[in-house]
């Protein structure tokens, strides 16, 4: 029988002889000290970002990320959101539809904390002093085509828009139109920003209608044909002053004359009603109807909703919260989203 036999001298050169392999499979990958070597920058858009941690290090490589397309997270993600808003109110429109961008939300990579970039790639390396490092990167060629797609399909939406918003005259159907034109065009500016960092020569192929700056301006130019007169029934002379007022301030705020005498292109009329529930029960119950005529008086648009508003101590602090909510509806609240939801479904 054969024995081999291993002195300490073998053992010691075996060892040895492991060692620079041992060396290797820790060794940094090339991106975290020669980033250009490992993706040049004629084909990638790439940042590297370190930190204690792997959410850390990711947080700052998104934000590097972001700034190399001179935007920042915020931004994107706000942006990201309003257009995933924008496909999903354009499903069942014919004017209005979306091929490239239909899986949008699903396109973003999330896992990174990158929203409205789309095609971003990530590594981790952990060094051995635990410093964690991640880097974020586009491929030019790869992502570039995906946003000219989106911008080419999106420009032509806001073309048939526009074309459909002509004459502008004073009419909920023509804002409609140029409402959501500009609001599809914003995104698409950010789109074409993006675009011409991953692809410089895009900058000669900007979209033909101009921006959205000069689409509000037309927006703004239909809002300022249309005045609204505003007529609200309830049963304090104070409420109807903040009720009137809160309604003018949401059409106010899209650009609409406002009138608070109830005469205009059209007319909103509303009715607030509050109701103590019970004996000694410090809550309040508030009830908002309302509806948007035209000149002829048929109603256009119509509104209701009913909710109980509870305070620990008085009624009369219940009844204040009440008012509180029919004035943040009509402002900002469930009148007011109803509303854009009826406006975009003017547009077919």
């Amino acid at each position: 029988m054969n024995k081999t036999i291993i002195t300490m001298k073998g053992i010691a050169a075996i060892l040895l002889f492991a060692l620079p392999l041992s060396l290797h499979a820790q060794a940094a990958p090339t991106w975290v000290q020669e980033l250009e070597k490992a993706y040049p920058s004629r084909e990638w858009v790439a940042v590297t970002a370190q930190g204690t941690s792997q959410a850390q290090a990711e947080s700052a490589a998104m934000n590097a990320l972001a700034r190399a397309f001179k935007t920042d997270i915020a931004s994107l993600t706000q942006s990201s959101q309003a257009f995933s808003q924008i496909v999903s109110e354009a499903a069942g429109k014919k004017s209005v539809a979306f091929d490239q961008s239909q899986n949008f939300s699903q396109d973003i990579n999330t896992s990174t904390n990158v929203r409205g970039l789309i095609g971003v790639q990530t590594d981790v390396y952990r060094a051995p002093d635990r410093t964690v490092y991640v880097n974020a990167r586009m491929n030019r060629r790869e992502s570039a085509a995906r946003y000219s797609g989106m911008v080419r399909e999106n420009t032509a939406i806001i073309d048939r828009l526009l074309a459909a918003a002509v004459p502008i005259t004073g009419s909920f159907e023509v804002y409609a139109r140029l409402s959501f034109a500009h609001a599809i065009a914003q995104v698409t500016d950010n789109f074409q920003n993006i675009l011409e960092v991953l692809d410089p020569a895009a900058a000669n192929r900007r979209p033909g209608y101009g921006g959205a700056n000069l689409i509000k301006t037309k927006m703004l130019e239909c809002a300022a044909l249309i005045t609204i007169g505003i007529t609200v029934d309830t049963e304090q002379a104070a409420d109807k002053t903040l009720f009137t007022r809160a309604a003018g301030s949401f059409f106010r705020d899209r650009g609409f004359k406002i009138n608070e005498q109830g005469r205009g292109t059209y007319v909103l009329r509303a009715n607030a009603r509050f109701e103590a529930l019970g004996q000694n029960v410090t809550s309040c119950r508030y009830y908002l109807d309302s509806a948007l005529e035209d000149q002829n008086g048929a109603a256009l648009f119509s509104f209701t909703e009913d909710d109980r508003k509870a305070h620990p101590n008085t009624v009369s602090e219940a009844r204040r919260l009440a008012v509180r909510a029919v004035e943040t509806s009509l402002k900002e609240g469930k009148f007011a989203k109803e509303f854009d939801t009826w406006l975009n479904g003017l547009i077919e």
